[in-house]
């Protein structure tokens, strides 16, 4: 190997690392809200969820005998979208995603116009 190539391989070296940092930073700001099943009791672990999202998955969780697990909420474009952890079973994802009732765009009323008189 040359002594002209050393050079470059540590400049493509420092950009692949800079790419994998920008790429992690873009996905955190992704995450809107990390909820945390521990003992049949939700907590949100980081951000803001809805706080009937936290007491329906603690009914879910009841529900479906969860004692542990993870729910992220990821921004998809306009909306947000659900993750689960490996310890939630399948069979009980479309419950978790029944209470989960996102809030309105731009903070106003929800239901559109019929709601607003």
């Amino acid at each position: 190997m040359s002594m002209s190539a050393d050079p470059v391989i540590a400049v493509l070296a420092a950009a692949a690392l800079l790419a994998l940092v920008a790429g992690l930073a873009l996905w955190r700001l992704r995450i809107r809200f990390v909820v945390e099943l521990s003992g049949g009791r939700a907590h949100a672990r980081s951000g803001r969820p809805p706080p009937d999202f936290l007491s329906g998955c603690e009914d879910v969780a009841r529900r479906h005998g969860i004692n542990s697990g993870r729910i992220i909420g990821v921004r998809d474009g306009a909306s947000v979208r659900l993750q689960f952890s490996r310890a939630i079973p399948q069979r009980s994802h479309q419950a978790f995603r029944n209470v989960w009732t996102p809030p309105p765009p731009n903070g106003g009323p929800p239901g559109g116009m019929r709601a607003s008189g």
